[in-house]
């Protein structure tokens, strides 16, 4: 059932905000929804915190690529934990949240958005490198570079979403409707319920956008074509099998992103007409904050020797001390 604007208008008090959230109509299929929510959630801190855990244990794993791994699993439990709960609180009670904590959650998951563009370009250009360039490659990629430049990716991505929540921030709203059309808060929503102009709200939106997303995947892209024509120079095959299975989890990793993030960018240029139910749009849009976090380690662990060697060694030790 699509949700009629007057009624929901109607039944949001002054100053909140309505969510559409995820699949809450028809109400018989809720618990359901609430129990696929929270397998979900579950399976990714486990499976994101197995990850981290595998990788500190083992000095073996304190190479560049599996900090960024960690990074980037660091970064899923962060959005599952800012995106999920706020789902599985939606399906069970009522879905509007105050105009300062839609700013607190939009900040959370903009901010881990930005970060894990920054870290999959980091790991492409590590493989650029290390297949590339493989004599240069420990003088320029080490475990302390790596670190380093992971908290450099969180200061510039905290930089750049502060103008972010200072622009939300400053929104005042009016009697537009205040509705998210999405399961959690993002900037270009609370954008549009925005009584004055918006104008610098949407430049700044787009910038951000080109900054993080655009300017990452021209890196990542040059870093792939320069892999590739390496590996077509190249009369080893061995090597290029190598360094093509290298490559291969990580691509699928990106793609998995990319495609969310592009949906996420195109969802506002959408109409909210009866063109795309509201369930749709909300399944889409949830589907970046489901998928990854889950398939990220699954995908590491499966296909990295050392991490599944680390990971037998954790569980081992677990059952061993029952």
């Amino acid at each position: 059932m699509e949700l009629n604007v007057t009624e929901a208008m109607q039944m949001t008090p002054p100053g909140m905000i309505l969510m559409t959230g995820l699949l809450r109509e028809p109400e018989s299929t809720r618990p359901l929804v609430f129990t696929f929510v929270f397998v979900i959630y579950a399976l990714s801190i486990i499976g994101n915190t197995l990850l981290v855990l595998a990788i500190f244990r083992e000095e073996e794993l304190h190479k560049p690529m599996y900090i960024f791994m960690c990074g980037l699993s660091t970064n899923a439990i962060v959005v599952s934990t800012t995106a999920l709960p706020r789902i599985m609180y939606d399906l069970v009670f009522t879905n509007i949240i105050s105009f300062p904590a839609c700013v607190v959650q939009m900040t959370f998951i903009h901010l881990t958005s930005v970060f894990e563009c920054f870290i999959l370009a980091a790991m492409a250009a590590d493989r650029y490198v290390a297949i590339c360039k493989p004599l240069h490659y420990n003088s320029i990629f080490t475990s302390v570079f790596a670190i380093k430049i992971c908290f450099v990716f969180v200061v510039i991505s905290s930089i750049m979403l502060s103008g972010e929540i200072i622009l939300a921030s400053l929104i005042k709203l009016c009697n537009k409707p205040r509705i998210v059309w999405m399961p959690n808060c993002d900037f270009m929503s609370l954008t549009k319920m925005s009584c004055a102009d918006v104008t610098i709200n949407i430049i700044y939106g787009y910038v951000l956008t080109a900054i993080s997303a655009v300017a990452s995947l021209v890196i990542i892209v040059f870093s792939y074509i320069c892999i590739l024509y390496d590996c077509q120079k190249s009369t080893q095959r061995r090597s290029q099998h190598k360094a093509i299975s290298t490559c291969v989890t990580h691509f699928f990793v990106l793609i998995m992103f990319y495609v969310f993030v592009v949906f996420m960018v195109m969802h506002h240029r959408i109409e909210h007409s009866t063109l795309i139910p509201i369930a749709v749009r909300s399944t889409l849009s949830s589907l970046y904050y489901i998928i990854p976090p889950v398939l990220n380690p699954i995908i590491y662990g499966l296909r990295t020797t050392e991490i599944r060697q680390s990971l037998v060694k954790i569980l081992k030790y677990k059952i061993s001390s029952i």
